[in-house]
């Protein structure tokens, strides 16, 4: 059972899709963990397990887990996610195990619904 101590080294990490206008316009955006203030990364196009480890992972997750010596890395079972290259690459790091249908208690969820529902009308990354 984990206590208070052991949720404090958790490090959650999401991105969510954004559907900005109505051409089908799809962006993904991503934040670095645990910052406040951060810039979001934001990807457009698919979403694969190579871009996540290029575009995620290597420049952003790992240097921020190499400061954080007993960080215990979350992440969701997203497809990038869970895709074979990924898991290499974070084979290097602690990461809590996430069973398949489980419900997602990442905080980082509620942010981008609450994000979601103040900004229905945003049609511009910008705006982001």
């Amino acid at each position: 059972m984990w206590n208070v101590t052991d949720w404090q080294k958790a490090v959650f990490s999401d991105e969510f899709r954004f559907v900005l206008g109505t051409d089908d316009n799809r962006v993904r955006v991503w934040r670095r963990p645990n910052e406040r203030r951060s810039t979001l990364i934001v990807m457009r196009g698919t979403f694969l397990g190579q871009r996540y480890v290029d575009d995620i992972l290597r420049p952003h997750v790992g240097a921020f887990l190499n400061g954080l010596p007993e960080a215990i890395f979350q992440q969701d079972n997203a497809r990038p996610h869970t895709a074979r290259v990924s898991q290499d690459f974070l084979r290097h790091f602690q990461t809590l195990p996430w069973p398949a249908r489980s419900p997602d208690l990442s905080p980082v969820e509620h942010v981008w619904d609450q994000l979601k529902r103040q900004m229905p009308s945003c049609h511009s990354v910008h705006n982001l």
